[in-house]
């Protein structure tokens, strides 16, 4: 609607979790060399919190299309579910069939899969999106998964991303022995005002920008004043100033 007014290719301002358009803030490039470093050291469980909005879902994704090894990816984000369903829903998302069997027989049936991914050298990572709403036992049962290993060699490796929640659920004193298997624990926290000047430059740059000065640095301060510095609100006062300011013919 007001790309082709303002020179642009696409907008900028999408709130969809894209890759291309992550913008690396200290904290964001912080909490991505901790996901290398367990990535490429294969370290049992990693935690990614942060603020709704706040780019951990965009950031695993980069971190995905960044990776290199062969490695299998499965992507959990229903978990509002027994520790039953979770299994399940494990195994499907893996493509394994699994209808009529019970949660024992799914546990073998992904045992023997990710043995023959590990004989054919392949890395098998599953990625827990709003990891907060995870019942107690459901997480137990993620434990229990993380059992799975071959010679000294993790399985699967599994990263919990959440809202802060999830920060909290993790001091409750059942889930002690979970907590002792997470090796990475990062969090995201909103963009400071000089970050938030140079997310929206960097945005509107990949949308095809010819020029940054789009927004003024009055809009530039309102936006950081009423987003926080969340990337998610930050986008739609952007797009929406976008929208104004093409209706009203204002360059």
């Amino acid at each position: 609607m007001y790309e082709k007014f303002y020179g642009l290719k696409e907008k900028p301002f999408n709130i969809l979790p894209d890759p291309d358009y992550l913008f690396m803030s200290q904290g964001h490039e912080n909490a991505y060399t901790h996901l290398e470093y367990a990535i490429m050291e294969n370290k049992g469980f990693v935690i990614v919190t942060g603020e709704i909005g706040s780019g951990k879902t965009t950031l695993i994704n980069y971190l995905i299309s960044k990776i290199q090894q062969k490695v299998q990816i499965g992507l959990i984000n229903q978990t509002y579910v027994t520790p039953t369903q979770f299994v399940k829903m494990v195994c499907q998302d893996f493509e394994l069939q699994v209808e009529g069997l019970d949660k024992a027989e799914m546990v073998d049936h992904l045992h023997e899969f990710l043995l023959t991914q590990f004989s054919n050298k392949e890395r098998v990572i599953l990625i827990v999106d709003e990891a907060q709403n995870l019942t107690p036992k459901t997480m137990e049962e993620l434990r229990m998964l993380s059992n799975l290993e071959a010679e000294k060699h993790h399985l699967i490796q599994m990263i919990l991303v959440g809202q802060p929640e999830l920060k909290y659920k993790l001091q409750r004193k059942d889930l002690v022995q979970f907590v002792q298997r997470v090796t990475v624990n990062c969090h995201l926290n909103g963009l400071s005002e000089k970050e938030v000047e140079q997310y929206i430059h960097y945005r509107l740059k990949v949308g095809g920008a010819q020029e940054d000065s789009l927004f003024d640095k009055g809009a530039i301060n309102t936006i950081y004043k009423y987003s926080s510095g969340i990337p998610r609100i930050i986008n739609v006062l952007c797009d929406a100033a976008l929208v104004h300011g093409y209706a009203d013919n204002l360059k």
